[in-house]
């Protein structure tokens, strides 16, 4: 009897020194990194003791299960909680991070994509704006000369303005497509430098005329300066050259015989607002004629929208 007692003690004992001594398999571990162009993210993940991937982006889209995945948010200047859950012989481990999608760089909003991209947006001048402003080309655009209605350009006989499109492209070229044969332009400006224009007294009597014919500036390019003092000369009375500064602005300037909207002068503009279906910019134009010819004594603010 002590034998068999002392026999089964024997195998307790080796029973308890098997438990033991059993390697115990560990948890995952997981972490991971990103890097973001534009809305598309690239996920690195850096994980132990895996055998399963499961990411979810935050935006209700499908699970993905690969290591390092590429993923496109359609919104932008928005945060997402991303999550990795790793799941390996161990059991599973899940992680969150935040992922931030910057907003729209003005590039892309004007262009439709990236600086240095094929993509390419079509603006023109808006008929549906609530209105058409001219004022002085003073630091504030003060006082208010006319305040027409976004329409008054088909009332004078110009509606083919509306149709023109200014095609800015991501790789900083300008293609302007007139679709009535000429464009928009500064009346002093067609004098001076003998632009032929299509007779219009309406037009006329606000500085402003239809040069025809018109072909577009080859290699015509365009720069988005963000933060500028803008300084330019300007004038009041047309014969007072002043220094005008607008600071901290954004502007579009031009090479080549590019613009928007106003074939004048001065093209280099002020974009007072900028979104995806919408721009709202101001353009300088002279009517002094004597004086200071090309000198600045007006400013457009105008509304474009993307063409379709």
């Amino acid at each position: 009897m002590k034998r068999k007692f002392k026999l089964a003690g024997l195998l307790f004992l080796g029973m308890i020194l098997f438990v033991t001594c059993k390697k115990e398999t560990p948890l995952p571990t997981a972490s991971f990194t990103y890097s973001v162009t534009g809305n598309t993210v690239t996920f690195y993940a850096q994980v132990t003791n895996d055998s399963k991937y499961e990411w979810n982006f935050g935006d209700g889209s499908y699970i993905n299960t690969i290591h390092s995945p590429v993923h496109s948010y359609s919104s932008y200047g928005v945060d997402y909680n991303v999550s990795l859950t790793i799941i390996g012989p161990g059991g599973s481990t899940t992680i969150t991070g935040k992922v931030t999608i910057p907003p729209k760089t003005k590039m892309q909003l004007l262009t439709g994509g990236v600086a240095g991209s094929t993509s390419s947006k079509k603006w023109r001048l808006s008929s549906s704006a609530p209105s058409f402003l001219i004022t002085a080309a003073t630091s504030n655009f003060q006082p208010t000369v006319k305040d027409y209605p976004g329409s008054v350009l088909g009332a004078v006989g110009l509606a083919m303005v509306y149709t023109d499109e200014f095609i800015f492209k991501g790789d900083g070229s300008l293609t302007i497509n007139s679709k009535g044969g000429g464009i928009f332009a500064g009346y002093v400006y067609c004098l001076a430098t003998g632009t032929p224009i299509v007779p219009n007294a309406d037009a006329a009597g606000a500085g402003l005329a239809y040069a025809k014919p018109f072909v577009t500036p080859p290699g015509a390019t365009f720069a988005i300066n963000e933060g500028k003092n803008f300084t330019l000369t300007t004038t009041l009375d047309g014969k007072t050259p002043l220094t005008t500064t607008y600071p901290n602005v954004t502007t579009l300037s031009f090479t080549k015989g590019g613009f928007l909207g106003v074939l004048d002068f001065k093209s280099e503009c002020i974009i007072q607002q900028l979104s995806d279906t919408k721009m709202v910019a101001n353009v300088f134009v002279s009517t002094v004629y004597p004086g200071l010819i090309g000198t600045p004594n007006m400013a457009l603010t105008l509304t474009f929208e993307v063409a379709p």
